[in-house]
């Protein structure tokens, strides 16, 4: 999920005029609705869910009046393709004119991965400041927590023990105790390992900590984890409530959509986890697929033509509207102390019944447990 709101500048109080949720979806010709007409005497085979050609869709939607879907207007992307040439250039993402609505045909290796969604996202932040709508806004993305939005920048695990072995960055920029800001060269710029990468070994030593003699790797990779050059704080929203920032304590290693987003001033902040009633966007997949699986005949073609059919029957029953006030009313709940099982009911109403259990891990031990 990714949410940018968009607010004026404001002391201790965020003034929100615009939500903008992002996810991603996978539609397969080969998929028809659960329930089907057969007669009596008849057997049919079991529904595999996974046949056919896949087409995954990259989506943006936005709870605003002029659109559900974020796109320029002509005039709009005239003056941003002139100041970005590149965004007119054709890759393996198939995008909607003037929009960063993408779609990739699954296979061969093709797929919405960290580095898709990246291409996303900057053709995002190249396009937003062209959107009159959303003009002199501070403009904040709210994402989940799915490896294509959280893969980070560098880890722990890339870096190999010794020199000469493994690093995939040549320094790293980190703020000490103090708040001043330091450097650290991953790599040797002189004598005999000229040119070589010094190892998390070496650059223990280089960062001050006091490794115990043949310590585990496990254990130096714990003692480097808790060092300032292997963390980055940052803020975390956990209700995203409405006239309020809420800090969060815990601290993070910096993703590469958080880099990225910092190069065009724009803020990445990762929602809780385990919590898809707070991705709207959801809303919108299950809309389209609805509408497909009950008029498709099965064939890449049809299930093409009838994704965009969904997509314009969801503008015209202005669906979008419906997801963000039940959105907001969810974070109302929590707000109020409303527990998980309460929140869902604002879903499903009485068919919400008490077999509802927060969201734990299922293991060998409790499959067999009611609710689950």
């Amino acid at each position: 999920m990714c949410l940018i709101w968009l607010s004026s500048q404001s002391l201790g109080f965020l003034r929100l005029y615009s939500d903008l949720v992002h996810d991603e979806s996978c539609f397969r010709s080969g998929e028809t609705t659960a329930k089907r007409w057969i007669f009596a005497e008849q057997t049919t085979p079991f529904f595999s869910k996974g046949r056919g050609r896949s087409l995954m869709l990259s989506d943006f939607l936005v709870s605003h009046p002029e659109n559900p879907f974020f796109q320029l207007s002509q005039s709009e992307w005239a003056a941003a393709t002139t100041k970005y040439s590149e965004l007119l250039e054709e890759n393996n993402i198939e995008y909607i004119d003037r929009s960063t609505s993408a779609s990739i045909q699954v296979g061969n290796g093709a797929y919405f991965d960290n580095d898709a969604v990246l291409s996303q996202f900057t053709r995002l932040f190249k396009m937003l400041p062209f959107k009159q709508a959303y003009k002199n806004k501070v403009i904040i993305i709210i994402v989940d927590n799915a490896r294509t939005h959280s893969a980070k920048e560098f880890s722990l695990e890339d870096f190999g023990i010794k020199p000469g072995t493994r690093c995939p960055i040549d320094q790293i920029l980190y703020k000490d105790e103090m708040g001043r800001h330091q450097k650290l060269d991953c790599y040797f710029t002189s004598g005999r390992h000229k040119g070589k990468s010094k190892g998390i070994l070496i650059l223990a030593e280089e960062l001050t900590i006091q490794v115990p003699p043949k310590t585990s790797l496990d254990h130096l990779k714990q003692l480097l984890s808790s060092h300032n050059a292997f963390q980055n704080v940052r803020l975390f929203f956990y209700l995203l409530l409405l006239h309020f920032w809420l800090q969060s304590s815990k601290t993070f290693q910096k993703s590469k959509l958080e880099t990225l987003a910092k190069q065009y001033r724009v803020k990445i902040i990762f929602s809780p986890k385990f919590h898809c009633e707070l991705n709207c966007i959801e809303g919108l997949w299950a809309h389209q697929k609805q509408l497909v699986r009950k008029r498709t005949d099965q064939t890449f073609p049809t299930m093409s033509t009838l994704i965009k059919d969904s997509r314009n029957n969801f503008i015209e029953k202005n669906v979008a509207m419906k997801l963000f006030r039940r959105f907001w009313r969810t974070l109302e709940a929590y707000d109020r102390g409303d527990l998980y099982e309460e929140a869902l009911k604002l879903y499903f109403s009485s068919l919400c019944k008490n077999g509802v259990y927060h969201h734990r891990r299922i293991t060998n031990s409790n499959l067999q447990d009611s609710g689950q």
